[in-house]
């Protein structure tokens, strides 16, 4: 039985509208409601984040809210992962637009199969995906076509 994205969360709609704050120095901000600006994409690059990368986050599993608590363990347990793989992360904010929700989320270069597959282990609804100039929304449990960033309807 295939399920529609927002059977899995209702905020399903909104993930289009998130802006994302990387913990870089200087930090980036990337809303991905506008396609990202050069600088903002220097930025990213000079922090070592100028090729493909995934942000991932082991926040609320399959669009059920979670305590603080819980979801930090499960971000906690999701940087152990990664730290022992021996990836590349930088901590990331995904917040919505006015900031009253935020999911920790880390930017973590890796291959795109590896990532859907880890987002599906963490029980994550989807990924945000960078190919290098543009983000999109990969579906990891929810059956959805790639969507790229912003989206223009």
């Amino acid at each position: 039985m295939n399920e529609t994205p927002d059977q899995h969360d209702p905020d399903w709609p909104r993930y289009p509208e998130t802006v994302l704050t990387f913990a870089t120095r200087p930090s980036v901000e990337i809303d991905l409601r506008e396609i990202p600006s050069d600088s903002a994409l220097a930025q990213l690059s000079a922090a070592g984040f100028g090729h493909p990368f995934a942000i991932v986050t082991a926040f609320d599993p399959g669009g059920r809210n979670l305590s603080a608590a819980e979801n930090e363990q499960r971000k906690q347990d999701l940087d152990r992962r990664l730290t022992a793989a021996g990836y590349h992360f930088v901590q990331v904010d995904s917040c919505s637009p006015d900031r009253s929700h935020c999911e920790r989320s880390v930017a973590v270069i890796m291959p795109q199969q590896k990532a859907l597959d880890l987002a599906r282990e963490m029980e994550q609804v989807a990924i945000f995906w960078f190919d290098g100039k543009r983000f999109w929304i990969l579906g990891a449990l929810a059956e959805a076509g790639p969507l790229m960033l912003p989206r223009s309807s």
